[in-house]
């Protein structure tokens, strides 16, 4: 199968090159994709190669000696047949890149614990409710079978993370999921962490030191100087909200800094795009560094729920984002030439797939969708959901992407559930026409929610899907800044700090941590 799209290929080279004649002898299975004057080649193991027009045409039409360096490279990561490949390195290397097929249970379990807000974000798409809203708060008897359900789940590692509404509105819940889930792992003895996603607006001092002594880690939403995040994040009734925020992380970086509590994870913030976030950019990224902060995640916006209504105000054109995508990396690799440390967090993630051919948790990024795979949300009420988008759809009345509920099911019936199934076939790569052709299939991935709410489709139309146009913007931003030895230094560095912080993240979670 793979040799015959290989020998088709031929017929649609001659929009880039003069017409030539592939050698299927020595060709081996790859997709391929003209990137800023350069070709990419790739192949499912996940290694690329970067050519040259000259090259990639020499090596196409088998012409390549067997004595130049090219030649040993290409045929060492498996892009030359012939009797001297390693098939089993490459199986090995397959096996390794997607470890998550061999399903250990999911790692990331998003608990709802209200949706009670005190901000109205523009973009929002969680349905929040009002502060006085106490309905929506999760009980006391929700949250323990919600924690007994997720250690019924079989991965060693587990990853808790608490969510809203703003998750700080319903503190007792956080403590007892907290020392619960301490407790528990006392007799499981997984790799435990947890974490806590708030807009900063209710942390105070007492509630830092419970954080900082449980060991829970804390992010936040900050999208830039005022300008932006106040108009992006106003409270509910109106006022600013980006002060809170920048004095939240400067306190958690003090409590941090003061020498008891080195152990524990230091503050993330996290950036949604809007289309006032453009003009930016070279603030949005000073303030990240002024803090002191070590991620920027330049994420794109998805239009679901509320954030879909309120497209025509805040969206913009996949290509809009991916020219802002640009600017911003350029400016953070700058940054970085300047001495001043700061990683861009979606090119880290794609890059640690890229160049190392590991899996670094990518949900959103995976074939199949991590959607209970690799994470699963529960909403106030216990009901269990694919994900957190599809949790999100649930309160705009449809309930598509649950899955099954704390108090009814057990994981064995959440893993077989028929919507599972279909989630799990509807994102593999290889189903799609185009995506089986794509040069970044490798280290891509689909969201069966996405095209579910943005075009009737589980299974979405690619060549009319923004979340594609997006994705395959983001990747020739990335290759193009590999072909720069310098970028290529500094993203080696970020991988190297990237190690090491997922090292100190498995020491803080050990058993033994607790």
């Amino acid at each position: 199968m793979k040799q015959s799209l290989i020998e088709r290929t031929s017929g649609r080279l001659t929009q880039f090159l003069e017409p030539v004649r592939v050698n299927s002898t020595k060709v081996g299975a790859m997709n391929f994709r003209r990137v800023h004057g350069r070709y990419l080649i790739t192949n499912d193991a996940g290694y690329f190669a970067l050519l040259t027009a000259h090259n990639f045409k020499r090596y196409l039409e088998g012409r390549i000696r067997e004595d130049e360096p090219l030649y040993q490279e290409l045929q060492d990561k498996g892009f030359i047949k012939g009797a001297k490949i390693d098939s089993s390195a490459l199986t090995k290397v397959f096996r390794e890149k997607n470890g998550f097929l061999w399903c250990k249970g999911p790692a990331l379990h998003m608990l709802v614990v209200t949706l009670r807000c005190n901000q109205l974000c523009q973009y929002c798409h969680a349905s929040v409710v009002g502060p006085s809203r106490f309905e929506t708060d999760m009980s006391l008897e929700t949250a323990r079978r919600t924690v007994d359900f997720v250690f019924q789940t079989p991965g060693q590692h587990i990853g808790i993370e608490f969510q809203g509404g703003e998750p700080l509105l319903n503190w007792p819940i956080v403590k007892f999921v907290t020392e619960y889930a301490r407790l528990k792992n006392k007799t499981a003895k997984r790799s435990l962490t947890i974490g806590l996603v708030t807009n900063m607006s209710l942390m105070d001092a007492e509630k830092l030191k419970y954080m900082m002594d449980h060991r829970v880690s804390i992010c936040t939403s900050l999208d830039g100087p005022p300008e932006v995040h106040d108009q992006n994040r106003p409270f509910l009734g109106g006022g600013p909200s980006q002060k809170k925020v920048v004095q939240g992380i400067k306190n958690i970086f003090e409590v941090c800094h003061s020498g008891k509590y080195m152990r524990c994870n230091l503050p993330g913030a996290l950036l949604t795009s809007t289309r006032f976030s453009f003009p930016y950019y070279k603030e949005i990224v000073d303030l990240y560094a002024e803090l002191g902060l070590a991620h920027i995640f330049i994420r794109p916006m998805s239009p679901i729920g509320y954030a879909k209504r309120a497209w025509p105000q805040i969206g913009y054109t996949p290509q809009e984002f991916c020219r802002f995508y640009e600017k911003t990396l350029d400016y953070v690799l700058e940054m970085n030439r300047n001495g001043k440390p700061l990683i861009e967090k979606m090119a880290s993630l794609l890059l640690t797939k890229i160049l190392t051919r590991r899996d670094p948790g990518f949900m959103d990024m995976r074939s199949p969708t991590g959607a209970v795979l690799g994470c699963l949300a529960y909403n106030f009420n216990g009901d269990i959901f694919t994900s957190d988008e599809g949790r999100m759809l649930s309160h705009e009345g449809d309930d598509s992407f649950k899955v099954g509920n704390v108090y009814e099911s057990d994981w064995e019936g959440v893993l077989t559930y028929p919507t599972t199934r279909i989630c799990s076939s509807a994102s593999v790569l290889d189903s799609q026409p185009l995506c089986s052709q794509c040069a970044y299939k490798p280290f891509c991935g689909i969201c069966p929610v996405y095209h579910y709410e943005t075009q009737n489709n589980i299974s979405g139309l690619m060549p009319a899907s923004g979340w594609c146009q997006t994705r395959m913007g983001i990747f020739d931003v990335i290759f193009k800044k590999l072909q720069d030895p310098a970028n290529m230094k500094i993203f080696n560095g970020w991988l190297e700090i990237e190690r090491r912080h997922l090292e100190a993240l498995e020491a803080v979670g050990a058993p033994d941590a607790a």
